[in-house]
C-alpha cells in the first residue's frame, strides 16, 4: 500500500478497532444499558463500522490499481466462499452473516497493512487491566445484566452467560461470557509478560492472571495463562545462537499439531476416561468434544463433495447456524475445526499465518517478533478448546497474524517508502512452508 493510503487508513482502523475492543471488554453492560433506552440493535455497531472500514479500504485499494496482499486475500476469501455457500443453497441471510463474524479478523489484517501493529499490541494489554477488574468485581457484586436476555432477529440471546462449571459459578466479568474474559486476560497478560514491565510487576500479573481465569473456570485459557511465562523463557532462552529460529518455529509446529491433532483423534475413536474433578478442573468437557462435538461438526461436511475440498462456505457453522439452522447448530469450539469446515484445504491459509513471515519479521524488529511468537503460542493454545474467529479479541489477533504473513515488513513498521529506498532489500524473504 502506498503510504498516502496508510496514512490515510490508519487512524479510521485503529478507531474502528477501538470501539470494537471497548464492546467486546465492556459487552455485558453495555448491551444492557442499550436495551433500558430501547437500542440494543446498536451494540452491534462496532461491527459494522468494522465492516465499513473493511470495505472502504477494499474499495480504495482496488481504486488506486496498486497490489496490496492484504485487499486481495480480504477479496478472495470473501468472494470465493460467500458464492460457495450460496452455490450449496445456503439462505443468502445466512452466509452474508457468517461472512460479518469475520470482520474483526479481517480488521487485524488492515492493521498490519496500513503499519498499525505496533500501537495495537499495546492497545490490547490494555484489555487485561478491564477484565481483571469486571472478574473480581464480579466475585462480590451481582451485575443485573448477569442471566438477562434479550430478543434480536427473532432469536433470543443473553446480555451476559449466567452458567457454572461443576456447582463453581463462571464470572464473565465486563464481558458476555466467562470464557471471553478469560481470553482477554490470556492474550493481554501475554502482551505485559513480554513487554516492559519489571520482573516483580510481570510477577504479579502472572499470578493476578491466573487468580482471574480461575474464577471464570474457562480451562482453554487457563493452561495458556500457565504455560505463558514458559514460552517466554523458550522464547529467550533460544537468543540468537544457530538453530534459534528454527526452534521457535518447531514449538509453534508441535502447537499447531496438537491443535489440529485432537480432533482428528476424535474422529478416529479416541476417548478419554472418566475421573473425578477437582472443583471446575475435570476432562468432562474434553470428552464431550471427543465423543460428541467435534464428530457431529466433521458430520456438517456430508456428502464429501465437494466439503472436503471447499468446506461449507460462510454461516455454514458457528454463530450463522445458531440464528438461521438451529438444528444443525456446531459451535465447533476448535479452531482447525471451525476453518476447515468453513474452507476446507483453503483452511491451510489462515493456520500457516502462525508460521509465515516470521523469519523476516524476526530479522526486521526483533521485539515485534517476540510478541507476535509469544501472541501466536497462547492463541493456539485457546484455539484447542474454542473456534476462536467467532470471538473478537482472538479473532482479530489470527488476522493480525494472517496480516504479518502476507507483509511481515509492515508488521515489522516499515512503510512501503522505507522498503522502497532498499532497506529491506538486506532482510531475508520470508520463510516458506
Amino acid at each position: 500500500m502506498t503510504g498516502d493510503l496508510a496514512s490515510l487508513f490508519r487512524m479510521p482502523v485503529l478507531a474502528a478497532l477501538a470501539l470494537l475492543m471497548a464492546s467486546d471488554a465492556l459487552g455485558g453492560p453495555l448491551r444492557y444499558g442499550l436495551s433500558q433506552l430501547g437500542l440494543v440493535g446498536l451494540s452491534y455497531a462496532p461491527i459494522l463500522v468494522a465492516a465499513a472500514v473493511v470495505v472502504a479500504y477494499l474499495g480504495l485499494r482496488f481504486g488506486s490499481l496498486r497490489a496490496d496482499p492484504a485487499a486481495i486475500a480480504i477479496f478472495a476469501i470473501s468472494t470465493l466462499w460467500l458464492f460457495h455457500a450460496l452455490w450449496l443453497g445456503r439462505a443468502p441471510l445466512q452466509a452474508a452473516f457468517g461472512l460479518y463474524t469475520f470482520m474483526p479478523l479481517f480488521l487485524g489484517m488492515l492493521v498490519v497493512a496500513v503499519g498499525g501493529l505496533p500501537a495495537v499490541l499495546r492497545m490490547v494489554g490494555a484489555l487485561w487491566w478491564i477484565a481483571v477488574l469486571g472478574v473480581f468485581v464480579s466475585a462480590v457484586v451481582w451485575f443485573p445484566w448477569h442471566g438477562q436476555s434479550y430478543e434480536i432477529l427473532g432469536v433470543k440471546t443473553v446480555f451476559a452467560r449466567s452458567w457454572s462449571a461443576f456447582e463453581v459459578e463462571r464470572l464473565p466479568g465486563f464481558s458476555r461470557a466467562s470464557f471471553t474474559a478469560a481470553n482477554q486476560i490470556a492474550l493481554g497478560g501475554a502482551l505485559l509478560l513480554v513487554g516492559r514491565l519489571g520482573r516483580p510487576a510481570k510477577v504479579a500479573v502472572w499470578i493476578v492472571s491466573l487468580a482471574a481465569v480461575w474464577l471464570t473456570t474457562s480451562k482453554a485459557p487457563l493452561v495458556a495463562v500457565l504455560l505463558t511465562p514458559l514460552f517466554v523463557a523458550f522464547f529467550d532462552h533460544a537468543g540468537r545462537r544457530p538453530g534459534a529460529f528454527e526452534r521457535r518455529q518447531g514449538l509453534l509446529v508441535l502447537l499447531l499439531a496438537i491443535l489440529i491433532g485432537l480432533p482428528v483423534a476424535a474422529l478416529l475413536g479416541l476417548r478419554l476416561p472418566q475421573w473425578g474433578n477437582a472443583g471446575f478442573l475435570s476432562l468432562g468437557s474434553l470428552n464431550l468434544r471427543l465423543a460428541d462435538m467435534w464428530p457431529r461438526a466433521f458430520a456438517l461436511l456430508d456428502p464429501p463433495w465437494p466439503h472436503l475440498l471447499l468446506g461449507l462456505g460462510f454461516g455454514g457453522i458457528g454463530a450463522g447456524q445458531a440464528y438461521f439452522d438451529p438444528a444443525r447448530y456446531s459451535a465447533a469450539d476448535n479452531l482447525f475445526v471451525f476453518l476447515y469446515a468453513s474452507f476446507g484445504i483453503g483452511s491451510a491459509l489462515f493456520l500457516l499465518a502462525f508460521l509465515q513471515g516470521n523469519r523476516a519479521l524476526a530479522a526486521a524488529a526483533p521485539a515485534v517478533f517476540r510478541k507476535v511468537f509469544v501472541l501466536a503460542a497462547v492463541l493456539l493454545v485457546i484455539g484447542m478448546m474454542s473456534n476462536v474467529v467467532e470471538s473478537i479479541l482472538p479473532a482479530f489477533l489470527l488476522g493480525l497474524l494472517a496480516g504479518k504473513a502476507l507483509d511481515p515488513l509492515a508488521a515489522a513498521g516499515l512503510a512501503a517508502p522505507v522498503r522502497s529506498s532498499g532497506v529491506a532489500a538486506n532482510l531475508p524473504a520470508p520463510v516458506r512452508v
